[in-house]
C-alpha cells in the first residue's frame, strides 16, 4: 500500500490518494467524481510504470498494462485480466503478438506498445541480454 498526497500552494495536504493491491482510491478528502477520476488517471499514468495507456469504454476506465517476462516476452493485461502477449525473436529481431478475441484492444494499440518497447519506454527483463 502506498499513499500519494495532493498539496495546495501553501504546502498543506488536502487529499490523499492510495494505491492498495493495484487499486487506486481517494482515501482522504472530498472531490467531485470527475475531478477524483481525473486525478486517479494522472496518478496511474505517472506512477504505474508498466501502463502505456488508459482509456474509457462505456464510461469504465480501462487500464492497459504491459508486463515484461523472461525471454523477450510481455503479457498484456486490461484491468488486471490477461488479454494477449508480445514476443521478440532475438534472431530475426521481429515482434509477434497475440490478442484474445474478446479483448477491447486493437492491432494499432499493440503496434504502439511494440514501438514503446523498441524505444525503451516499456522495460525489458534484465536477464534477456538484449
Amino acid at each position: 500500500m502506498k499513499d500519494y498526497h495532493l498539496y495546495n500552494k501553501n504546502g498543506l495536504a488536502f487529499y490523499v490518494f492510495r494505491k492498495s493491491q493495484g487499486v487506486w482510491e481517494l482515501s482522504f478528502g472530498e472531490l467531485a467524481d470527475d475531478i477524483k477520476e481525473a486525478c486517479i488517471d494522472a496518478l496511474i499514468l505517472r506512477f504505474d510504470t508498466d501502463v502505456p495507456e488508459l482509456f474509457y469504454h462505456h464510461g469504465v476506465r480501462q487500464v492497459v498494462e504491459v508486463r515484461a517476462k523472461k525471454y523477450s516476452l510481455w503479457h498484456i493485461y486490461l484491468n488486471n485480466a490477461y488479454v494477449g502477449s508480445i514476443q521478440h525473436d532475438k534472431y530475426t529481431k521481429n515482434f509477434n503478438y497475440h490478442i484474445e478475441d474478446n479483448s477491447l484492444l486493437t492491432d494499432d494499440q499493440v503496434q504502439k506498445y511494440i514501438g514503446m518497447i523498441q524505444h525503451g519506454e516499456l522495460k525489458w527483463r534484465k536477464d534477456d541480454n538484449r
